[in-house]
């Protein structure tokens, strides 16, 4: 390991259940193992977008431990010893700090691109060019962290929103993070600056984003380092965890937060709606191999490739596995709440397996 090096790493986090998502998201097997777009799995396109700026030997992939078989599957050109792993769910903020931590154990001070694997862009190129101008400006200002932030096209109640003062510069100062803000305050905000989603696609030299968390939680950081020391390969983490937002201990060190601003085509593809809003754009009705008739408001998903047809469906989702068929009243799939319920219901039954 060498003290500092320019060449960049790579980490994508994979390790979330999307439970908002389910059943197309299920427990075995989330969002991010299943070809929800595009035919092929979110996080086999995100190791691919990344692949054009890093070297694939370089890029880390973190998800829990349950899921491994799951990620080794879709890793592409990545080595399979490339999977930071976590025992159990213990949040972004801890799945982050165990990315840097042993990141700056194999690479030392290298800098960094850490990206979500269950988002969608449409505009590749874009993105490529807006990473490498993230790159070009920990270059300049190694001490910073810098996020990648998408013009937004609409309200979205359930994203996170970076606020800076305004203008038109390629990189702003960030004044403010407000995750998953009322309307009433997005107004306000925009009134006094401007506004961008959070993609949680962050830039950092992995050194100085160790050095924040260190300051900011030094016990709980401490154990994560020396488990990215002294861990043994395949074994996941199981200790303290950090909770809320991955980039508040950066901040509470006093790590000078910039934003890169551009237009991404960037959906995080995380609930029913925003899902049904990528297929529309897509001018497709369905996930996999499906014919309707006289069909109105249904989406119907075939993750195992079986066929699915309906006639005269009205307002259902209809998801098809290798081992079951969930057929689902879309307004109330649409309400977290009672899709939690029904969650419920089966993991207090005998068929804890369709989870």
């Amino acid at each position: 390991m060498s003290a500092t090096t320019d060449e960049p790493v790579a980490v994508i986090l994979a390790g979330g259940q999307g439970s908002r998502l389910w059943p197309i998201s299920r427990d075995r097997a989330p969002k991010q193992f299943q070809p929800v777009v595009r035919d092929r799995p979110l996080l086999t396109g995100t190791i691919e977008r990344l692949s054009e700026l890093v070297d694939p030997a370089r890029i880390h992939v973190s998800t829990r431990a349950r899921f491994a078989d799951a990620a080794r599957a879709n890793l592409g050109p990545v080595p399979p010893e490339n999977l930071i792993l976590e025992e159990d769910p213990a949040g972004p903020a801890t799945a982050f700090a165990l990315s840097i931590a042993t990141l700056a154990h194999t690479y030392g001070n290298a800098p960094a691109l850490i990206a979500p694997s269950d988002h969608l862009i449409n505009e590749e190129e874009a993105f490529n060019a807006a990473s490498r101008d993230m790159l070009a400006q920990l270059a300049e200002t190694p001490e910073s962290m810098v996020v990648l932030g998408a013009e937004p096209t609409r309200y979205d109640p359930s994203l996170g929103y970076i606020h800076t003062k305004g203008g038109d510069d390629a990189v702003q100062v960030i004044e403010s993070f407000h995750e998953k803000p009322d309307l009433a305050l997005v107004e306000e905000l925009g009134e006094s600056g401007r506004l961008f989603w959070n993609t949680a696609c962050y830039g950092v030299r992995v050194g100085q984003a160790c050095d924040a968390y260190r300051t900011a939680l030094p016990l709980i950081f401490d154990s994560i380092e020396r488990f990215a020391k002294t861990g043994e390969p395949g074994q996941g983490y199981r200790g303290a965890a950090i909770g809320g937002h991955e980039i508040y201990p950066l901040m509470w060190a006093g790590m000078q937060c910039l934003v890169v601003p551009r237009q991404l085509g960037w959906t995080d593809v995380g609930t029913w709606t925003r899902l049904e809003r990528v297929l529309h754009d897509q001018r497709v009705t369905s996930i996999g191999p499906a014919l309707q008739l006289d069909a109105e408001d249904t989406l119907v998903a075939s993750m195992d490739g079986r066929p699915v047809v309906t006639l005269g469906a009205r307002g259902l989702i209809v998801v098809t596995h290798e081992d079951a068929v969930y057929v689902l009243d879309k307004a109330k799939a649409l309400d977290t709440p009672t899709l939690e319920r029904l969650r419920s219901l089966l993991a207090a039954s005998t068929r804890e397996d369709l989870l």
